[in-house]
């Protein structure tokens, strides 16, 4: 898997490479990664690699505990419009409670178009499509198949402050979950450049249950950021090296970077979707409990019932035995009796759970009964106990 996604990196870096930016450098990045992005699993570590020009971005991170990729593509057909188009894949290990785990996979798209305004500001919209496939996580957790989308305007605006240069965007969005409700988000970024090769970044995205930030500083190609999701209690470090170059195959051509300020359109948000919200798992509902689990852990259990002594009283004259009581028992729950060995003696009311006997017989007889009930989410139990009749005709 590693060495096919880095030549697919090192393949659309030929492909593009004669249309990288005359300004920004090209380059390429190495680091190591430490992520926790499952609020039940420790931490996990592994490698990444960036592939970064003004029409390119391709990444891979792969760690124990998962596979992300992701590219996005920018396409200008006129000087001031631009389109872009993004997707991605994650194989990852979900962890249940019970520290089981399973991997799941998740495929996401997304498309942009924006428009320079002026040199220095321009605007955009965008949209988004994640498709999760669920998986049953060990015997009572799973997680399921769920699609999210995202839509989003953003403005973007640089300021040239004396010898910094100041690039500062604002997105507003809304996001369409299948399992709760709708939600309105937005976001603000930040990023200063005292030197064209270096940089401090900041940005924040914030949705009622989706609060994240992301650190950011680079100096003369070394990198460190730090991202981290206070809703889902998860975390991304980073830290490595980029390189620049003219041609990936030619190391006379490899040098530190002296230009890494991108291009305006290049801020924030469709990269922050491509590269960060849907390279993280997409579920509303998270690792959650099976029904059948839920059922059997809510599971109702019936009062251990004495024997039960009873004079027929030559029939017609209904005596009230007990009423079926215990734990973990639902509004609603139905009581039965599982198999009637009186031929009809004996009756229950399903609502209440009132054993009542009405019959004669001849000669007295002992009998043994099952009573059973079944909560409205599936639960159920069963109780057994004898039931002595006696003949008084």
């Amino acid at each position: 898997m590693k060495k096919i996604l880095m030549a697919g990196i090192v393949g659309l870096g030929l492909i593009v490479g004669a249309y990288a930016s005359d300004t920004k450098d090209t380059t390429f990045s190495v680091y190591g990664v430490g992520a926790k992005t499952d609020k039940n699993q420790n931490s996990s570590k592994g490698l990444g690699l960036n592939y970064d020009t003004e029409e390119l971005k391709v990444k891979i991170e792969t760690t124990s505990d998962y596979v992300k990729t992701g590219a996005v593509y920018k396409f200008t057909p006129m000087t001031n419009l631009y389109f872009k188009v993004g997707g991605n894949f994650i194989n990852q290990k979900m962890y249940a409670p019970d520290s089981t785990n399973a991997r799941v996979n998740q495929y996401s798209g997304a498309l942009a178009s924006g428009y320079m305004l002026q040199d220095d500001l321009y605007g955009e919209i965008g949209v988004s499509y994640t498709r999760l496939n669920g998986s049953k996580i060990g015997t009572s957790y799973e997680i399921v198949d769920e699609t999210t989308k995202q839509t989003y305007i953003e403005l973007a605006k640089r300021w040239e402050v004396s010898s910094f240069t100041i690039d500062t965007s604002a997105n507003f969005g809304r996001s369409y979950y299948e399992y709760k409700k709708d939600e309105n988000s937005y976001g603000t970024g930040l990023d200063i450049y005292p030197t064209n090769s270096s940089k401090i970044s900041y940005s924040y995205q914030n949705e009622k249950d989706n609060i994240a930030s992301v650190y950011g500083a680079e100096y003369n190609g070394f990198f460190v950021e730090y991202a981290d999701n206070l809703s889902n209690n998860t975390y991304t470090a980073k830290a490595g090296v980029k390189i620049a170059f003219t041609d990936l195959f030619d190391i006379s051509t490899y040098k530190m970077p002296t230009n890494i300020k991108p291009h305006l359109s290049e801020l924030h948000k469709f990269e922050n979707i491509t590269f960060s919200t849907n390279m993280n798992i997409q579920s509303s509902q998270g690792v959650k409990m099976t029904d059948d689990a839920i059922a059997l852990a809510n599971a109702p259990t019936i009062n251990t019932i004495a024997t039960q002594n009873v004079n027929d009283n030559g029939g017609g004259l209904a005596t009230t035995l007990l009423t079926v009581s215990g734990t973990n028992i639902q509004s609603g729950a139905v009581f039965s009796i599982v198999a009637d060995p009186t031929a009809g003696g004996l009756t229950i009311n399903s609502s209440t759970g009132v054993l009542v006997y009405d019959k004669d017989i001849n000669p007295s007889q002992s009998y043994t009964i099952t009573i059973k009930v079944v909560n409205p989410d599936g639960g159920s139990d069963t109780e057994t106990f004898t039931l002595n009749v006696t003949d008084n005709a």
